[in-house]
């Protein structure tokens, strides 16, 4: 099989996978906002994003720089390091599900919450480490060229999260305890088989020193990128951090069900970004400048193409979905907030583009400063903005910083990343 062929098939693959994990996260979100109160789904949007953290943590610090290592080993090696690995993400997982547990107790003893704060926060750090554990094995499985085997892992994942969700619906009422603990179960169900098989895979060279080894290779690669990762999160989703303090919960809710219904484009992206980066690494490697700016460029039109199409046929539907799906507390959603959530992703999806080809060069540092200074400007414009224009405001100032991104990643970045390499 070709190389183009194959990496259509691995990104049609992952993209059904991402479908599937796009599919059951709006379910999740419209069965909160169809059956819970909108200040319960807007305490489940900022749980939910303190979880993307951890996950971007875990990614920057772990999982992006054993991409990276891995692509330059035979397979024995490559297997080695990969089950090793495993055990220092189990670490730091359990370190960061601890410290995320003990946070959200001590946030919500001091709120006036109808939830028992023990057992939301007991439920909340169970849901941090298991999906950590699910998201190392799909990378792994990634690294093995088979995202045939990710989207079995995620499919079971999906059908535990919707058989417990139906059950939960079925027996009574929905809480955010409740559904953090459904969330949790089920990542460690999909997890556990191939967790068992990392448990299992490591040689009895595995010793101490080696482990401190590997730490401290994958740390020289990470380092930035952990930064990069957490000013990342900051400016896709302290939005809701802003918006709940500024305007209330209620108005967060409807700026995340605006962003609910914009979630496939989310799933293009990172379908690509899955597939892209390793073939990437690729033509990189060998030197095929011609190659990597026709595969940027061809991926550049296929992703645009796709979201315009989609947010055309939303914007059509949006009346209808907000009186037969939303329900009558979202009968108001504003057609420019859904607008603007659409034109951010789009613009965000292109910056990606060039952030990938920028991460398989290895110009973590750049990216950092480039992150750094966005979310200045970025929670600048939110505390100007926001208090004086509404939730919509919000939105616009992700744009804006967006599209100052993109400009900066192929005029500048790019260009200067190329010359470095080929010094």
């Amino acid at each position: 099989m070709n190389t183009r062929r194959r990496f259509l098939i691995q990104s049609v693959t992952s993209t059904i996978d991402q479908a599937m994990l796009s599919g059951l996260n709006l379910l999740v979100g419209l069965v909160l906002i169809r059956y819970t109160t909108k200040e319960t789904y807007g305490i489940y949007s900022q749980l939910f994003g303190i979880g993307l953290l951890s996950t971007s943590l875990l990614d920057a610090m772990i999982r992006s720089a054993l991409t990276t290592m891995a692509g330059q080993l035979d397979a024995d090696r490559r297997g080695s390091l990969v089950a090793r690995t495993a055990r220092i993400e189990w670490v730091a997982a359990t370190a960061l599900a601890i410290i995320a547990g003990f946070g959200l107790w001590l946030v919500a003893s001091r709120l006036n919450l109808s939830e028992n704060t023990i057992h939301l926060a007991l439920s909340f750090a169970a849901f941090i480490f298991l999906m950590a554990s699910r998201e190392y094995c799909r990378t792994a499985l990634f690294i093995d060229s088979r995202p045939n085997m990710v989207a079995w892992l995620d499919f079971v994942f999906v059908i535990a999260t919707l058989s417990s969700l139906a059950f939960a619906l079925w027996v009574g009422p929905i809480s955010v305890t409740l559904v953090m603990l459904l969330l949790a179960a089920s990542n460690g169900i999909a997890a556990a088989l191939y967790s068992f098989k990392l448990m299992h895979g490591v040689g009895s060279s595995s010793i101490w020193q080696v482990y401190l080894c590997d730490i401290r290779s994958l740390w020289a690669l990470s380092k930035w990128a952990l930064a990069g990762a957490t000013l990342a999160w900051i400016g896709n989703n302290c939005y809701m951090y802003f918006v709940a303090e500024v305007v209330g919960v209620e108005a967060l809710a409807d700026v995340n069900a605006a962003r609910l219904l914009l979630a496939p484009i989310f799933v293009v992206g990172m379908a690509w970004t899955r597939v892209a980066r390793p073939a990437m690494g690729l033509l990189i490697a060998s030197s095929d400048s011609a190659a990597l700016d026709s595969f940027v460029k061809r991926s550049f039109m296929a992703l645009e193409g796709i979201i315009a199409v989609y947010l055309m046929i939303l914007l059509g539907v949006l009346p209808s979905l907000t009186v037969h799906v939303l329900g009558a507390k979202y009968r108001d959603l504003s057609t420019t907030l859904v607008l603007w959530w659409g034109c951010y992703f789009a613009i965000s999806t292109a910056r990606g583009i060039g952030t990938a080809v920028l991460t398989s060069l290895g110009a973590y540092q750049a990216l950092f400063w480039q992150s750094l200074i966005s979310v200045l400007f970025l929670l600048l414009a939110w505390w100007w903005s926001i208090p004086r224009f509404g939730v919509t405001a919000a939105v616009l100032s992700m744009f804006i910083v967006e599209f100052g991104r993109l400009i900066d990643n192929h005029a500048y970045q790019l260009p200067r990343a190329r010359r470095s390499q080929r010094l």
